[in-house]
């Protein structure tokens, strides 16, 4: 295996495994966690699954046993494929591999796999993710080409509005309204509860404390008696309770009506480079956030060698964004709850999807003194709708800006359009989290299956969380 990839997966394992010092000494725990670092799953799982004389069914050491086992299970629904699955993949796409040519894209870390039961194991995505990777095959399949080209079009299409009418409104006005009618579902597999015991769910909602969305409203949701957060909640939700019925599945739906706005902040406006304190109300978003914004050895490093001496915040925010540009690749993810340093992993590897490239932004933007905050939810663009990561970032005299750092720099020889995104946002976006890793409301009793952010939704009954294994989602968007 690939040496970062499998000290990345590796570190991974061993935060789980160390995390409770004071059991260390305990021999079956001790045994539990050795597993879990050796990829030694089944067994793992089974001995979860056991009554084991001593530990008590509520106590520290089962629960933690336990979310070993979680643990476990989780990697081997995101490490699914057998080598002989992968090569099978391959040649459906016309490409021609043996054995020997999966262990040089192994060597290269472009074939993302781990060891789960003394077999490899590769990554659900990992032959997609290997044509974005791999320099002859992403000339070859172009994976990502007609995709890119459709939604340049329509941001293109987007930014060209709204440069003219912030050169009337004014920078950073809110402009270009958008209002979307969405319908949102979850259903969850029949049985994956006991027939009468009630289903919680927690579904995303509209934010309604950012200038650049407003007029939420709830036309219709399902069940009844649902619970929605407070604007102000970090990360915002529609809430469901429901009871099981045998042999049918679980649906929970919301339609919702909201207006999205666009917003672009002119480079000139911060020439002047005012910047010389951080507001009191920012202090916050400048700090290190374990375990994922970190200011490492290889933040540092990578922040010195981008900053010169009287740079301004905004010439800062653009070297950060320009070297993200040219250097890091898109690609579908590990699940972020097996992860516990995004913004490593996405240095080590030189990939990464939205949020991680967002987290690795937020990680540099703070060491550099540059208040920077994460917002998320969903990209609206017609034909494109999907989860997506962005940030803000406080700069003088505006305020907070908005920053998509995945966007990266649109095909246009204009530079504002081209750098349109390191200070602008575009009206196709729906808006939930304003911070990540945020306690709901009401508050969820288990572990979360997406712990960093909050798109898809989280359900749990009495017997624990349900993994995203057990519940489908799906986004219906109407444009007025």
């Amino acid at each position: 295996m690939n040496r970062i990839i499998h000290t990345f997966v590796v570190a991974c394992l061993l935060a789980t495994a160390t995390g409770c010092g004071n059991h260390f000494n305990n021999n079956g725990m001790e045994e539990a966690r050795e597993l879990l670092r050796s990829g030694q799953f089944s067994r793992l799982i089974d001995m979860a699954e056991d009554d084991i004389p001593g530990i008590p069914a509520d106590g520290p050491l089962r629960r933690e046993l336990d979310s070993l086992a979680d643990r476990a299970r989780r990697f081997i629904i995101d490490f699914p494929h057998t080598e002989a699955d992968v090569l099978e993949r391959l040649a459906k796409d016309s490409v021609i591999a043996g054995r020997d040519d999966l262990r040089r894209w192994e060597e290269a870390g472009e074939l993302e796999y781990i060891w789960i039961d003394g077999e490899r194991r590769y990554f659900k995505w990992a032959h997609r993710n290997l044509y974005r990777i791999n320099d002859s095959l992403r000339s070859e399949k172009q994976i990502d080409s007609e995709r890119d080209r459709s939604l340049a079009e329509v941001c293109m299409d987007e930014i060209g509005r709204i440069l003219q009418k912030t050169s009337v409104a004014g920078a950073g006005a809110a402009i270009n309204p958008k209002t979307m009618t969405i319908r949102y579902t979850i259903t969850l597999d029949a049985d994956a509860v006991p027939p009468g015991e009630t289903i919680r769910c927690w579904m995303p909602y509209p934010r309604e404390d950012t200038p650049r969305q407003d007029m939420v409203n709830l036309i219709s949701a399902s069940p009844s008696g649902y619970i929605i957060a407070p604007p102000g909640t970090k990360q915002r939700s529609i809430y469901f309770e429901q009871q099981a019925v045998a042999g049918e599945p679980s649906v929970f739906s919301a339609e919702m009506k909201f207006r999205s706005w666009s917003q672009y902040y002119p480079p000139g406006l911060f020439a002047s480079g005012q910047d010389s304190h951080v507001p009191l109300h920012t202090e916050a978003w400048t700090a290190e956030r374990p375990p994922h914004i970190t200011f490492s050895d290889e933040v540092k490093e990578l922040a010195g060698s981008l900053i010169v001496p009287a740079m301004t915040d905004y010439e800062k925010v653009r070297a950060f964004y320009m070297w993200m540009n040219d250097n890091i690749i898109w690609t579908s993810a590990i699940e972020y709850g097996l992860m516990t340093d995004i913004p490593g992993y996405v240095l080590a590897n030189r990939r990464g999807d939205c949020g991680m490239q967002t987290m690795l932004f937020l990680a540099l933007c703070r060491y550099a003194g540059i208040p920077a905050r994460w917002q998320s939810g969903w990209m609206m663009h017609p034909g494109h709708v999907n989860l997506h990561d962005w940030s803000e970032v406080w700069l003088e005299p505006a305020g907070w800006v908005p920053v998509d750092v995945s966007f990266k720099l649109q095909p246009s020889e204009t530079k504002d359009v081209s750098e349109f995104y390191i200070t602008g946002m575009d009206s196709y976006r729906l808006t939930v989290n304003s911070d990540y890793g945020m306690q709901f409301y009401p508050p969820k009793d288990y572990p979360r299956s997406e712990p960093v952010d909050f798109q898809r939704g989280e359900l749990e009954w009495r017997g624990g969380n349900l993994y995203f294994d057990k519940w489908r989602y799906r986004m219906e968007v109407e444009y007025h």
